[in-house]
């Protein structure tokens, strides 16, 4: 991922979903990419932005695996990304994510 994509997730999610936070903060394939990526897995539909200490967490610890799978911030690498909503626990709000660096709040 370069920088000016990486900058294009920032902006879409602004922080990091799980704590808030802005600073040290870092891509996260919901659906993991396996061993040596997938095209279906390069979609910004398919990557949330959180900071690297969760990022980490939800790879080596259950509990923080638990959430980020509630939350959507983890998924099934056959569900489709663009269909499965992500939560921002800062705004408390629920999104729908697209693959043009764009989001859709989900309401109700």
């Amino acid at each position: 991922m370069t920088k000016k994509e990486f900058d294009k997730f920032v902006a879409r999610d602004r922080h990091c979903y799980h704590c808030g936070t802005t600073e040290a903060l870092s891509p996260n394939h919901r659906a993991n990419r396996g061993h040596g990526g997938s095209k279906k897995s390069e979609v910004p539909s398919n990557v949330v932005i959180l900071c690297s200490l969760f990022n980490g967490l939800i790879e080596s610890d259950a509990k923080a695996a638990g959430m980020a799978k509630r939350f959507g911030w983890k998924i099934s690498r056959y569900d489709n990304p663009r269909e499965m909503p992500v939560y921002d626990s800062v705004t408390g709000e629920w999104w729908l994510l697209n693959d043009d660096f764009t989001k859709e709040r989900l309401i109700g």
